[in-house]
């Protein structure tokens, strides 16, 4: 699914997209959550630091990219970091 706009429905699966790549990466976490922030989309992260990491990109970049596309994208430059922190 190519993503069109940015809306509730949207975000929800992006959350979903996330939790399968943290799995499949084996990255844990207590939390995790996708927001708008403006033109920004963000990716909250809660590791055992039980701190919360914000990390963004932008919302632009998003339209016309499929789902998972988009969650590899955000989440695999940023994995091993993830992993220090779960």
């Amino acid at each position: 699914m190519e993503i069109n706009k940015i809306d509730q429905q949207t975000l929800a699966l992006l959350h979903k997209a996330f939790e399968i790549v943290l799995e499949q990466n084996n990255v844990t976490y207590n939390k995790i959550g996708i927001a708008e922030d403006g033109e920004q989309l963000l990716f909250l992260y809660e590791g055992k630091d039980e701190k919360v990491h914000v990390f963004n990109w932008s919302k632009t970049s998003s339209i016309g990219v499929s789902i998972g596309v988009l969650a590899q994208s955000v989440l695999m430059p940023i994995i091993p970091h993830l992993r220090l922190l779960s």
